[in-house]
């Protein structure tokens, strides 16, 4: 199984990046990519959106078992891989609805730290 960080790694260097280059674009520390990489710390959800959004992938790619194309606007004429596209489909819409439902209770907490 591939870890997170393996995956970022992978994708970095896909792209030809350097960890400085790739922590500039996404406005963190060249040291917080280094430890994302090597496993010592995960993302928050806020820089982990961000790094999909970056490498155009669902966030559900940096958690999946398998290196599997998942369906988005941008690769929508990839085929994919048939017996796990449902499983995918379905595990990036519950990592969307679970970090909608943290973004929601953050406001929350800010709402209620004001009051």
């Amino acid at each position: 199984m591939e870890t997170f960080g393996k995956k970022l790694s992978e994708l970095r260097k896909q792209m030809g990046l350097s960890q400085e280059q790739l922590a500039i674009d996404l406005n963190i520390s060249q040291s917080s990519i280094s430890n994302y990489e090597s496993g010592v710390t995960k993302p928050d959800t806020d820089i982990l959106q961000k790094m999909a959004e970056y490498f155009k992938v669902p966030v559900a790619y940096f958690f999946s078992d398998e290196k599997t194309i998942f369906y988005t606007n941008e690769n929508s004429g990839n085929i994919g891989n048939f017996n796990n596209s449902t499983f995918n489909i379905v595990s990036e819409k519950l990592i969307e609805l679970y970090e909608r439902r943290i973004k929601d209770l953050e406001e929350e907490i800010q709402n209620l730290k004001r009051k």
